[in-house]
């Protein structure tokens, strides 16, 4: 019997996990040993579902694995390496760090299942996106681990993925065909291909798959919709803080610095350019994105390109949102009462408020109110949410207000191993329980679960039909009228042009 000792960076949380021989699915690829990760819980862990982007495959969209043996064991008990990356700072500090290494090869997923599921019965699937402003993220990340929600609500079953970030995941080449950019994106997409062809063989209902994600991983979740609207494959998303609209759409200039510190640079052949590129090794390419000039969030290294495939402009968003060109899937949607005071620069002291006030109001929650309303309109069940809450254990510092990414901890159950040392109070406990029965509602049945099992109104512009979540830390949903937050939506503060680079209080 093997056992695996994963621990976060601060080695603050040590599971063991115990290679049991029945924890066993066969797939076309093999026979998947996985783990015991919870009394109550089996995983398959470091899942390839995509060759590896390594030699001539680097820079080119995730290629499908060459059929395999159902008859090779595969041992599934590890995580993955998670895809190269650049860490920023947040109030979140190292609980963004991942527990694996970084590489090229790390398309890879992870499959949680209760333990005790029926053999005979397919569950539904929630297929789960981190963020990272396209920059950084990983499943290996304990803050998205997403043990607690299966232990907790075992009639449903947890994916979580592994996509190419920064300049890997989205060089924005001109010599790259148009029809084979965003590779992350797409990467995404070759995911949920693969999890339609092989989750029945883990337990999982192919048929009954909901995407969500947080920040880019909703931005991302979304974009799906848009770019596979005839063919989504999933039935239901869930979109924490991210919508299209949200993505800052990039060009080449990333991949152009790069090129230019290793000595690739080609201006009159982009091919050649391109070619180079590709013999760099990976380390040495990701050590040249060090210090670049970075994007909006501090983060170096790029972001999705508009290809009007996989990505559109804003303006195009509102266009196709408008025309309802998007797929028919119901959606679960909110954000957090101060976004702001996640995403700008802060210190021990506190971030500025009116500036996190107005990111909050004009970046997050107007483009949001607007995107519920195309859906809305088009008669796609719509349920919108304001997280409100300010728990202990996910709480970093006193002057934080609920904000972006706070959500996650309690949504995925991983909240009690973010500060160990603080004990989670009785309230954050049921707030968890609230949000992921809450969540299980939507995805074991999202045209009516949270109507009929929590007594959510369906979202209506006119109505009191927005549900605040933990407003003073009660474990507890209120309804308001979301004028309340969208009237100043006709007419939103302007987002200063320097509100990334102000410094906090």
């Amino acid at each position: 019997m093997k056992t695996i000792h994963c621990l976060t960076a601060l080695s603050l949380l040590a599971v063991t996990l115990e290679a049991l021989p029945d924890i066993a699915a066969r797939t076309r690829q093999g026979l998947f040993h996985g783990v015991q990760v919870h009394d109550k819980v089996d995983a398959y862990l470091g899942i390839p579902y995509a060759k590896p982007p390594i030699g001539d495959l680097r820079f080119r969209p995730p290629q499908p694995l060459d059929t395999g043996d159902e008859h090779t064991i595969v041992n599934a008990t590890q995580f993955g390496p998670v895809c190269y990356q650049f860490r920023y700072k947040t109030v979140l500090g190292d609980n963004l760090a991942p527990t694996t290494p970084e590489s090229e090869d790390c398309l890879s997923l992870n499959i949680f299942a209760p333990r005790a599921r029926p053999k005979s019965k397919l569950l539904p699937v929630l297929v789960w996106l981190y963020g990272g402003a396209f920059n950084e993220g990983g499943a290996s990340v304990p803050l998205f681990n997403p043990t607690g929600l299966v232990a907790n609500q075992p009639d449903i079953i947890v994916v979580t993925l592994n996509y190419r970030l920064n300049v890997f995941g989205f060089p924005n080449s001109p010599a790259i065909p148009i029809d084979q950019q965003n590779l992350g994106i797409r990467d995404q997409r070759a995911a949920l291909e693969w999890l339609r062809a092989n989750l029945a063989a883990f337990g999982g209902d192919p048929a009954r798959i909901t995407l969500g994600g947080q920040s880019a991983g909703a931005d991302s979740a979304a974009l799906l919709t848009y770019a596979f609207k005839d063919d989504p494959i999933v039935q239901g998303l869930i979109l924490q803080s991210g919508i299209p609209e949200y993505v800052g759409p990039q060009d080449d200039f990333v991949f152009i610095q790069a090129a230019e510190r290793l000595g690739c640079r080609n201006a009159a052949n982009r091919t050649n350019e391109l070619r180079c590129m590709k013999s760099v090794p990976a380390p040495i390419l990701h050590k040249a994105l060090s210090n670049l000039t970075v994007n909006p969030f501090g983060t170096t290294g790029g972001a999705p390109m508009i290809d009007n495939i996989t990505l559109y402009s804003a303006e195009e968003y509102s266009r196709l949102g408008s025309a309802g060109s998007f797929a028919n899937v119901p959606v679960l949607m909110g954000i957090t009462n101060n976004e702001g005071d996640g995403v700008l620069n802060f210190s021990e002291k506190g971030v500025n408020k009116t500036l996190s006030d107005i990111l909050t109001t004009t970046y997050f929650n107007c483009p949001m109110s607007q995107e519920a309303l195309f859906r809305a309109k088009h008669h796609v069940p719509v349920w919108r949410y304001r997280y409100m809450g300010v728990f202990p254990t996910v709480t970093f510092f006193p002057w934080l207000g609920p904000y972006h990414q706070a959500d996650i901890a309690l949504a995925l159950g991983s909240y009690r191993h973010l500060q160990p040392h603080k004990k989670p109070q009785w309230y954050e406990v049921a707030a968890s329980d609230y949000l992921q029965k809450a969540w299980t509602a939507f995805i074991k049945s999202p045209r009516d679960g949270l109507s009929r099992k929590m007594g959510w109104p369906m979202y209506n512009p006119n109505g009191t039909t927005l549900v605040e979540l933990f407003a003073n830390n009660t474990p507890t949903a209120r309804l308001r009228d979301p004028a309340v937050y969208d009237a100043i939506c006709s007419n939103p503060p302007p987002i200063p042009s320097d509100i990334w680079s102000q410094g906090s209080p």
